[in-house]
């Protein structure tokens, strides 16, 4: 059922109040929204808040912010780094389960991302990286003015206030003209650091990999502790919500609409004026498509509204909900939008493909030495003793609460790419790639791979990651894949995709399973050093099998090598 709130509205734009407002459902199902304005932005999550954050700064415009989740409780499990990952599920994320990974194992893999105020920086593990000014040269060059590493340093010092560890002894130092310091997220270092961290950061140096005193400097390799976004004050979460939405909910012209999913975004012609935000058709269907704004709704069976926009809609629900969002309303792939009955404005391949992210391998290493104390440890009285001194002073000589999840990482390089890597990225084009990929999609991955090529021919660029835990993991992530995927519209209606169809495609292109590969041998080696060893770390059973099959996608893997409770992406076992 659709509604025209239009009168409804008139009268109660009267009582309107003089600040921001969050708008949740009435008990009879009725919304307090004005029939427009002038910006709409879907999804509440980084992006979202970000923008809504910077357009409301104009008192002359009207700011509408949707969010399908809710506001967080600020409980513990959210705001205390030595709480993250403890509860699995997360009840601020929404889990999609992919299709059977056909170039692994034939099972199916799970992506999390945040379903909150806040998005995945409400669940997430804190760590606060950048990647090598390098990476963001690469987007330039692949035709993005704008966003090369100069560009978007200005915005990266913006957008923190940082602070250094007061410890001398942890050999961090910031890169002058690097970080801001009056920016709304707050960076640091947690209090407490497990002893087991100098053990993996003097390993990784004997293995000739240098510490880099500032990993967010642009030069992307190295290794030291990790900082994370956390007050450093109160060793809490910093996240996007109380960064760039609690300080500004004081302006009239912002509101928040939690607990709604925009369903289609509309077009045409709203009253008798024609608004502006046109997506332009290029190719064999012209003409021009004018988007009016939105319908929404609680939920499959709940009431719809439509709601109008003066100037612009922004779609931030994510990488995998704003291309499906983007389809069901009319707007991708034309031959998929007409097998889901969908009418097609336009057609526009690329809506759903180009799917990738950082394949990563979880083995734990058990350290069994009498005197390591890990986070697992952390039970019982020792976790109640914890409890009482971050609450009473938020330190972390009895139990680290304030110490993140990722204690330490590490990123190598290739300096030079291997012959046998070389042969891959060489070798192995166009037909690893999704068949339903057009002659523009194809040439457009080409120019990635070149520029990938190029990436990891240098020395300041990372191939992979290596991050620490307290407790032995040694996680390995690709940092530069060459696989792609797509995410495709179920259905029809927003409530019926859940889950969208969702294929990664993980080590479609068999260069990212070789980097995960070398990624594990570096760890055989690591946990025989000498400051390694001192730790009497127990590889996990089958770590010789895997690192032999990992490139050869035949290997079965075991329950040990996934640790979900304590990460929330895991792409591989």
């Amino acid at each position: 059922m659709k509604l025209s709130l239009a009168r409804l509205l008139e009268a109660y734009a009267l009582l309107w109040p003089a600040s921001a407002i969050h708008i949740t459902p009435s008990s009879n199902g009725s919304l307090a929204l004005r029939n427009s304005y002038d910006y709409i932005v879907i999804g509440a999550g980084i992006g979202g808040l970000v923008i809504a954050n910077r357009l409301s700064e104009n008192t002359s415009v009207s700011v509408l912010l949707v969010e399908a989740g809710e506001l967080d409780d600020r409980a513990e499990d959210v705001t205390v780094p030595g709480n993250i990952g403890q509860e699995n599920p997360s009840r601020y994320e929404w889990t999609v389960t992919t299709t059977p990974q056909q170039f692994l194992d034939n099972q199916t893999r799970t992506f999390s991302q945040g379903r909150v105020v806040g998005g995945s920086t409400i669940v997430n593990g804190l760590c606060w990286t950048r990647g090598a000014a390098a990476d963001y040269d690469a987007w330039k060059n692949l035709g993005n003015p704008g966003w090369g590493w100069t560009d978007l340093l200005p915005y990266f010092l913006k957008s923190e206030n940082y602070t250094t560890h007061s410890n001398p002894s942890l050999h961090m130092s910031p890169a002058q003209g690097k970080h801001g310091r009056q920016g709304p997220v707050q960076v640091g270092f947690p209090r407490y650091v497990y002893n087991q961290t100098f053990n993996f950061l003097d390993g990784i140096q004997e293995l000739g990999i240098p510490l880099n005193e500032d990993l967010n400097s642009g030069y992307g390799t190295g290794a030291n502790f990790v900082p994370g976004s956390v007050k450093v004050e109160n060793q809490s979460r910093a996240d996007a919500r109380t960064a760039y939405l609690d300080p500004v909910l004081s302006r009239p012209n912002l509101e928040l609409l939690t607990g709604h999913t925009v369903t289609r975004i509309l077009n045409g012609v709203a009253g008798n004026k024609t608004l502006r935000n046109s997506f332009q058709k290029a190719g064999s269907m012209p003409g021009e498509v004018t988007v009016t704004g939105v319908e929404l709704a609680a939920n499959s069976t709940a009431p719809r509204y439509n709601v109008f926009c003066k100037r612009e809609i922004i779609l931030a629900a994510g990488a995998i909900l704003s291309p499906v969002l983007l389809q069901i309303s009319g707007f991708g792939p034309a031959e998929h939008l007409r097998n889901l009955n969908v009418n097609v404005l336009v057609h526009l391949p690329g809506v759903g493909s180009n799917l990738q992210d950082h394949a990563m391998v979880q083995p734990v290493y058990k350290y069994t030495a009498p005197d390591v104390f890990s986070a697992l440890d952390i039970v019982g009285a020792t976790r109640e003793a914890a409890k009482k001194e971050y609450l009473t002073n938020r330190t972390g000589n009895i139990g680290p609460w304030t110490a993140t999840m990722v204690n330490a990482v590490a990123f190598p390089a290739l300096d030079e790419i291997p012959s046998q890597l070389l042969h891959l990225i060489t070798n192995e084009t166009a037909q690893n790639l999704p068949p339903t990929y057009d002659v523009t999609l194809r040439a457009g991955y080409e120019a990635q791979k070149t520029e990938i090529r190029a990436l990891l021919s240098r020395r300041d660029v990372a191939a992979y990651e290596l991050m620490a835990t307290s407790w032995g993991q040694l996680a390995v992530g690709a940092m530069h894949t060459l696989s792609r995927g797509t995410v495709y519209a179920r259905s029809s209606s927003i409530f019926d995709n859940e889950p969208p169809i969702l294929d990664p495609r993980l080590c479609s292109h068999a260069f990212d399973c070789e980097i995960l590969r070398m990624g594990l041998e570096l760890n055989d080696r690591l946990i025989a050093t000498d400051a390694m060893a001192a730790l009497l770390p127990i590889p996990p059973a089958d770590l010789g099998l895997m690192i032999l099959r990992i490139g050869r996608h035949s290997w079965k893997p075991s329950e040990e090598w996934c640790t979900r409770n304590f990460t929330p992406r895991v792409l591989l076992p």
